[in-house]
């Protein structure tokens, strides 16, 4: 791998990073439509590209949520009894959206991931809130298919799940701060159920690039996990001094034409 690409693939860490830490998401947003472009550049197989896209995001994403659940647990800020409850659905979620992915060729995932944005992206819009319940504690016969949704259309277009996690616990009348930390947490089996499934799959096909295993590639996660260490914090603190209300509009944006991008690279 040249200079270039290392320098292109730590300023794309440097960005999910910021929109990460100002927005609270990014991740698959962002990393899904810019590695497809990136790994069709490099004239990797077309048939595969977005599944190494996904695979590389969800990698990215382990490591996030690692450092994010260290931080919100010293903090004590993590119900670990709803992580607890809400984790076999989220496995079970993740692993059948992830094997089905696999199964689709990449012209599709790439449909469904933009049609997926472009809900992310009108939520972005008009910030749409579910009518607050009240405050109860959440039965385990409502976290184990809210988990499964969950997992599954996180799953699908390689997200942490915080963009469906929070408002569902605010929805329930829980601290915004605990249910961003609690997201985080969801987050983590989230992301290695998707990541076990997309290296387990993948070790045996022979049209992968070097320096894979299974479906993800090693240097893009690296170089993109220490992109996004200089620039989540940064993002963070500029929430309370950046209109917000503004940048979500652009971020909105920037969603749907790398989606559009991604989705047209194979037309």
């Amino acid at each position: 791998m040249d200079i270039t690409n290392i320098l292109l693939l730590v300023i794309l860490g440097s960005a999910v990073g910021f929109f990460a830490g100002l927005l609270g998401i990014g991740g698959g947003a962002i990393l899904v439509p810019a590695l497809t472009v990136f790994f069709l550049s490099q004239h990797h197989d077309p048939a595969i590209v977005v599944h190494l896209a996904l695979a590389t995001s969800m990698s990215c994403i382990v490591i996030n949520a690692l450092l994010s659940i260290r931080t919100h647990h010293k903090h004590h800020a993590i119900l670990w009894p709803i992580v607890s409850a809400i984790s076999p659905a989220i496995l079970l979620g993740s692993a059948l959206a992830t094997w089905l992915v696999i199964e689709m060729d990449s012209k599709t995932i790439a449909l469904i991931f933009t049609l997926l944005m472009l809900l992310v992206a009108l939520q972005l819009l008009i910030g749409f809130k579910p009518r607050a319940t009240a405050a109860k504690r959440i039965p385990k016969t409502e976290l184990l298919p809210v988990g499964f949704v969950i997992g599954f259309i996180s799953a699908i277009i390689a997200i942490g799940g915080g963009s469906l996690t929070v408002p569902y616990l605010t929805w329930h009348q829980i601290n915004i701060r605990k249910a961003i930390a609690t997201a985080a947490a969801i987050g983590l089996p989230i992301a290695l159920t998707s990541g076990v499934v997309f290296l387990m799959q993948g070790i045996h096909q022979t049209n992968l690039p070097e320096l894979t295993f299974g479906y993800v590639f090693w240097p893009a996660t690296l170089l993109i996990s220490i992109g996004s260490l200089f620039t989540t914090s940064l993002g963070a603190h500029l929430t309370h001094r950046l209109p917000v209300h503004y940048l979500k509009k652009i971020f909105a944006a920037v969603i749907v034409i790398l989606a559009l991008k991604m989705y047209f690279s194979f037309t």
